[in-house]
């Protein structure tokens, strides 16, 4: 192998080296616990921090405000 190909070769290295270490630095993001409910009257997924069904307007039992924090 030439200066060249090693060069090339090293290069590959660190790269590869690089890109994993930031592959393993990535976390998924992944939504709150339980953001999402289901509508009981018309099945729709609604966001939690919503008080009425977005598709039926009924309003939900218990208002998200006042539900605690699990973490």
């Amino acid at each position: 192998m030439g200066a060249i190909g090693i060069g090339v070769s090293v290069l590959a290295v660190i790269f590869a080296i690089l890109l994993f270490y930031k592959m393993r630095r990535l976390r998924p993001q992944m939504a709150g616990y339980a953001s999402q409910r289901m509508c009981p009257a018309c099945g729709l997924i609604t966001p939690r921090s919503k008080a009425a069904c977005l598709e039926c307007g009924k309003m939900f039992r218990e208002p998200a405000a006042s539900r605690p924090d699990p973490g």
